[in-house]
């Protein structure tokens, strides 16, 4: 649901509506038809869908085991590394039990957190699920529906939470089980690891993305976003630990506190597509850090949050300051691409500086593209491009407030993809980046001459000691 503010003001133009050909209605009734196929396909006639409307029979208990122990080689943790948090490796998976891509503690709202995802025929909020702690205590888990369709495959998100007795509260580390009451099916010896957030480390404005062998994007992606205003970066790999790369590439940015990244090499469910991981992550992400990130950017590392008003500074925060924004979900960031045209040869490494002609407009809202600066306190499920449960979204003017400079045209992992015409030379960026390295050199020497300084002083002071 969106809400009208200052930060609306887009100019509509009348138009006399043109009555639709005959091939324009063809082309309608089709795409309507398969749209409807394709949703009775997915939710209705796909095998193995009958298992979760039906009672498990002797055939069925026979062949599978009603529980999954969990053990120690189910998790890995973050780099850099903290003993105080995990990760699965892959998310846990068993008959009659919802998909979980993630489990933690947050000691702050007191609760333990599950987040998977689910299809339609999926009704887990109408089901009873119970935490059984290690003291013996239960507790009755809480889950609200998802029911907002969107996308080719919909894909629904499901957030299982359960409240923490108090002395488990601020533990780092215990074990539990999750029990679906109904069929007595479980996950058993869940090794659960608090979410990480610290009174020492809140962070206005941070990034959160997940990529796979997207190295060459991310070191100019993260020094630009860096420059204006973000804090912090949670990167979550989908690459297998022992294929990636991505902690050499980014090691610079780990070792100065600015990179987090989280192993997410996750497998894909028969009858989901790869969103799967993908929304999974977002949420994961949302729910870790709804008490230590005031605002969370949710992009590609192709994509670049431009700051557009000439009279306010670089900074993001300062077109998120205003008191009206502490109550919204969410702001939505258009769309707008940029790439060049196809006479011109690409020049440079920087994706920045190969591509400086865009569109003559934004993509349309709402069409798919669209991306947002989210406030994870005020969402509960997110997917992609919407908020599809929480506080209202505020859309962001990409003229005069924020866009999101799209460089689709170098991303060699989307091939298929339809883009504009690129016919108006754009220099506003690469001015930005300029900006952005110069002030990079201007810390990086300021840095030196402070260890110098400390150096000499404390060579001095030996010497006389001496």
């Amino acid at each position: 649901m969106e809400s009208s503010s200052p930060l609306s003001r887009s100019k509509h133009r009348l138009r006399i509506p043109q009555p639709p050909s005959l091939l324009n209605r063809c082309f309608v009734f089709l795409s309507i038809m398969g749209g409807v196929y394709v949703f009775y396909l997915n939710h209705t006639v796909l095998q193995g869908s009958y298992m979760h409307h039906r009672a498990p029979g002797p055939q069925d208990i026979s062949r599978h085991k009603r529980s999954l122990s969990v053990n120690d080689s189910f998790y890995m943790q973050a780099t850099p590394p903290s003993g105080d948090t995990c990760y699965l490796r892959d998310k846990l998976r068993s008959l009659w039990m919802p998909d979980l891509h993630s489990v933690f503690s947050d000691p702050v709202s007191g609760q333990v957190v599950f987040v998977g995802l689910k299809l339609l025929r999926h009704s887990w909020h109408g089901d009873e699920f119970r935490c059984e702690f290690p003291d013996g205590q239960v507790r009755r888990s809480h889950i609200l529906r998802d029911g907002r369709s969107s996308g080719y495959f919909p894909q629904y998100v499901v957030v299982l939470t359960c409240p923490l007795p108090e002395q488990y509260r601020w533990r780092t580390r215990f074990q539990m089980n999750l029990r679906r009451v109904t069929t007595n099916t479980s996950y058993t010896n869940v090794t659960v690891c608090t979410s990480g957030v610290s009174p020492e480390k809140q962070y206005k404005l941070a990034i959160c993305t997940m990529v796979k062998n997207a190295d060459s994007f991310i070191p100019e992606w993260l020094s630009f976003h860096k420059y204006v205003g973000v804090e912090h970066a949670f990167i979550y790999d989908n690459e297998h630990h022992e294929n990636s790369n991505l902690t050499r590439t980014l090691a610079a940015y780990i070792k100065d506190g600015f990179v987090t990244i989280i192993p997410w090499a996750h497998s894909v469910s028969p009858y989901k597509t790869y969103l799967e991981v993908q929304i999974a992550h977002e949420n994961d992400c949302i729910w870790r850090h709804k008490h230590d990130v005031d605002w969370m950017i949710k992009i590609d590392v192709d994509e670049y949050i431009q700051p557009m008003d000439v009279n306010r500074t670089h900074f993001i925060t300062d077109y998120l300051n205003e008191s009206m924004f502490d109550h919204v979900g969410a702001v939505r960031v258009q769309n707008w691409f940029f790439g060049r045209p196809l006479n011109i040869a690409p020049r440079g490494e920087s994706v920045i500086e190969r591509n400086r002609w865009r569109s003559k407009v934004p993509t349309l809202q709402n069409t798919g593209h669209d991306k947002n600066i989210l406030r994870p306190i005020n969402v509960h499920y997110f997917k992609i491009h919407n908020v599809k449960l929480g506080a209202d979204v505020i859309s962001a003017d990409p003229h005069t407030e924020l866009r999101l400079v799209h460089y689709r045209t170098d991303n060699q992992r989307a091939r298929r993809f339809s883009l504009p015409k690129f016919s108006v030379r754009d220099e506003s960026m690469v001015e930005l980046r300029n900006a952005a390295l110069s002030n990079a050199r201007n810390v990086s020497a300021a840095a030196d001459i402070a260890i110098e300084t400390y150096t000499h002083g404390n060579n001095y002071a030996s010497n006389a000691n001496y």
